[in-house]
């Protein structure tokens, strides 16, 4: 008995333009740039934080990284997800630079309540996903770069693991457990610090 035939792949809407701007064509260029730059500052604002000084400096940072790493994109995953990662890895290590320069000064320990997730909740809830998503962000500064990589595609930008897999290129089971060490990191640091009390649930 032959199995239900599976429905097609949905062709990605930038892989056309993504490769006539990896071969350096201008007009496509300038449009991929107009299309994707939302997204940039995004990401920048998710890991950042929405106040972070940089934010527009580091969307834009992200799009010459996205330019010069596109010829590499090989189809994996969307075009969307690669320029995702990439705008994240660009700022997380704009967080990890001010860390170094931060770890021997006094950290201002104020709360920056920007929103995550855009679902409605109740004031508590409200106030505990804000606080949730600064303990992701000061752990992305703490963990080594695949775990932080993982927790802030997935927990920061929303990504599936198996999305995270595809524009990473490392193994699903790898993934998983990249995210499970992050995961236990951040419990650790929201167990030592009474103000992140919020818990993380495990992935499945």
């Amino acid at each position: 008995m032959r199995g239900a035939p599976s429905e097609p792949e949905r062709p990605d809407p930038l892989a056309a333009l993504a490769r006539a701007a990896g071969r350096g064509d201008r007009a496509a260029i300038r449009t991929f740039l107009v299309t994707v730059g939302p997204h940039l500052l995004r990401v920048a604002r998710r890991v950042l934080g929405a106040r972070h000084p940089e934010v527009d400096d580091v969307a834009q940072d992200s799009a010459f990284a996205v330019m010069d790493a596109l010829p590499q994109h090989r189809g994996e995953c969307t075009v969307l997800s690669f320029v995702c990662r990439v705008a994240a890895l660009t700022a997380m290590q704009v967080r990890r630079r001010e860390a170094a320069l931060k770890r021997n000064a006094l950290r201002d320990d104020g709360f920056d309540f920007e929103q995550v997730a855009s679902a409605l909740r109740s004031p508590d809830d409200e106030l505990s996903a804000r606080v949730s998503a600064e303990a992701v962000r000061r752990l992305l500064d703490t963990l080594p770069m695949e775990q932080a990589e993982v927790l802030a595609l997935h927990c920061v930008l929303g990504f599936t693991l198996p999305e995270v897999a595809d524009s990473s290129g490392a193994p699903l089971e790898t993934v998983r457990s990249r995210l499970r060490l992050a995961k236990a990191a951040l419990r650790e640091r929201m167990r030592r610090d009474p103000a992140l009390s919020p818990s993380v649930e495990e992935s499945s």
